[in-house]
């Protein structure tokens, strides 16, 4: 389809193109360019403050860390300490018939200063004073009683005499000794 305008050409309306020189388009890139610029600075000095302000909560942060990491180490132990613990509890013997027959194996003379139970071993501390025998005789005949009890055979690999140390109170000669015995390993 054809227009023909039929008006005169001062009435006309002419459709105007806009036509920007060149230093327009270089004027208005750099504008831009700018523009991106400054958006850059502007990114980069929030991130610089954030930095900045992360850096002084770590600071602040810094002995809270160090007291967690304590209180974290702590609990490990106790953790590891209920463990050992727990496995002490599940022995193959009764601590009541242990004390027992510990009680039945000290002879006349021989008495029990400590006795310490720990996962792995037993410790077993004492003295003797004995008018009639051999110290020394007592002792073995305690050791080689508690030795051959089934109890004592089935919860210890050994037990054996660790310590002795004589000394004289007043008149007497006193014999303290230290008794060691080895928990069996449970598969």
């Amino acid at each position: 389809m054809i227009i023909i305008n039929l008006l005169p050409k001062n009435l006309r309306r002419v459709e105007r193109k806009i036509v920007l020189p060149y230093k327009a388009y270089v004027l208005m890139t750099a504008a831009v360019v700018a523009g991106l610029h400054l958006l850059l600075l502007a990114a980069a000095g929030i991130e610089k403050v954030h930095v900045v302000s992360l850096r002084h909560n770590w600071g602040r942060l810094a002995p809270q860390s160090k007291e967690y990491l304590a209180r974290r180490n702590e609990i490990t132990a106790a953790e590891s300490e209920i463990v050992s613990l727990k496995a002490f509890l599940d022995r193959p013997f009764s601590l009541t018939e242990m004390l027992s027959v510990l009680a039945g194996a000290v002879p006349p003379g021989l008495w029990l200063d400590r006795l310490s139970l720990s996962p792995d071993n037993i410790v077993i501390q004492g003295s003797v004073v004995s008018l009639s025998q051999n110290e020394m005789t007592l002792i073995s005949k305690f050791l080689q009683d508690i030795r051959t009890h089934k109890t004592f055979a089935a919860a210890f690999e050994k037990i054996e005499l660790n310590s002795v140390q004589r000394r004289t109170v007043r008149t007497y000669d006193v014999v303290d000794f230290v008794l060691v015995g080895e928990r069996k390993k449970t598969p």
